[in-house]
């Protein structure tokens, strides 16, 4: 199958453009590691990352903000199809949304700003929307899971040479992450798993959460936040069963699969010890994570 022309030229200049590849956490799912970076070398990309060490950038920032204001209410932003729809449908709650940029923003300033300027980037992730946030943000180029696999395809399909490279590995050869930053927030992509790992135990209790998945529960969960005092962090996204139900993803497994896959992911990498990466939180200190 012919590519569409949008993929057609960025597989064009993949072999001659410095490209800093941002994958998004749910990548087990549709794709093995490590064979998905040596996929990735292959076709022209000089670096891959993870978004790992944004979200837990993030997530320190969600702890100090729910510190310092314990009383106040506070919708995620982590996704921008939500971001949008409270600022056109419901405008009197834009105040309550977390002046904090999502993963994918954050890490693209990390990487052009400590290690590689001079680079473009390109999202890979399960989602529409970020085309459109890529854009508002100055994210060069952003494509789906889906499209990466078409793009893959193509290369093997029409023998296309693969293009030099060279990658990073870990200490027992595995090849890995340039710049790899394993942490808990593997596990961003899963329902709860936002609030979970930003600790907010000893900040909110349980019932001072509400996460919120897929278009038949949206409203009803904004109305929810509006209406009950109690919640004070709505986590809330556009797609059922959070990112890993995301209409950029090619498998349809079962839920509990999908979930598994990026589970045995976060294990694999703790078990061996895939961790001289790790990123420290000062690494970001100067960082803008703004919105």
């Amino acid at each position: 199958m012919a590519l569409t022309p949008e993929l057609q030229s960025l597989a064009d200049i993949l072999c001659e453009t410095k490209l800093v590849w941002l994958l998004a956490p749910s990548f087990p799912v549709d794709f093995e590691y490590p064979q998905i970076i040596l996929d990735l070398k292959k076709i022209g990309v000089e670096k891959v990352v993870e978004l790992t060490y944004a979200a837990k950038l993030i997530n320190m920032e969600y702890e100090k903000i729910l510190k310092e204001n314990p009383s106040k209410k506070y919708i995620c932003p982590n996704c921008p199809t939500i971001v949008k729809m409270i600022e056109f449908k419901y405008p009197e709650l834009k105040e309550f949304i977390i002046d904090v940029a999502s993963p994918m923003v954050i890490m693209d300033r990390f990487v052009k700003k400590e290690y590689w300027p001079e680079y473009k980037t390109l999202f890979i992730g399960p989602c529409l929307a970020k085309k459109m946030e890529a854009k508002e943000y100055g994210i060069d180029y952003a494509i789906t899971f889906k499209e990466l696999q078409e793009i893959i395809n193509d290369h093997k399909e029409n023998n296309i040479l693969d293009c030099e490279f060279t990658f990073s590995v870990t200490e027992d050869g595995t090849p890995d992450f340039d710049h790899f930053y394993n942490d808990y927030t593997k596990v961003y992509p899963l329902a709860w798993w936002v609030a979970d790992s930003m600790h907010y135990k000893g900040i909110l209790t349980k019932d001072q959460i509400l996460v919120v998945d897929g278009p038949t529960q949206i409203d009803a969960g904004i109305q929810e936040f509006k209406n009950n005092k109690n919640i004070k962090f709505l986590d809330i996204l556009a797609c059922e069963w959070w990112c890993i139900g995301g209409p950029g993803m090619m498998s349809k497994e079962p839920i509990e699969v999908k979930k598994q896959k990026v589970l045995e992911y976060k294990e694999h990498c703790k078990k061996d010890k895939i961790w001289s990466k790790l990123g420290k939180f000062e690494y970001g200190e100067d960082l803008d994570i703004t919105r």
